[in-house]
């Protein structure tokens, strides 16, 4: 059984990073309490306001069929806390 990673990497505006940090963190205790995957989130050294969400995911079967649609709302926050065209997501497989 192989894991998955999901990795997020993108820039906050300055001007809302105590915004995101309060909705990253919510984000954050929400997955942990629903099990759906672990989340850890990065800040880039020497790189202020550049992060990078990590999820894991037990098995390929779990990413799939994750349902973590109880957080759009908090997910579309952050969003909106992001400097555009600057996201970039990669899905990693376990060898």
């Amino acid at each position: 059984m192989s894991k998955v990673l999901l990795e997020i990497n993108y820039e906050v505006q300055p001007s809302k990073r105590e915004e995101y940090l309060a909705l990253i963190n919510e984000l954050k205790s929400g997955y942990e309490s629903s099990g759906i995957a672990k989340l850890e989130v990065y800040e880039v050294q020497g790189s202020p306001n550049n992060f990078m969400e990590i999820y894991t995911y037990e098995s390929e079967e779990t990413f799939q069929n994750a349902d973590d649609s109880a957080f759009d709302e908090t997910v579309v926050k952050i969003n909106d806390c992001l400097v555009p065209d600057k996201l970039r997501s990669y899905t990693l497989h376990q060898i």
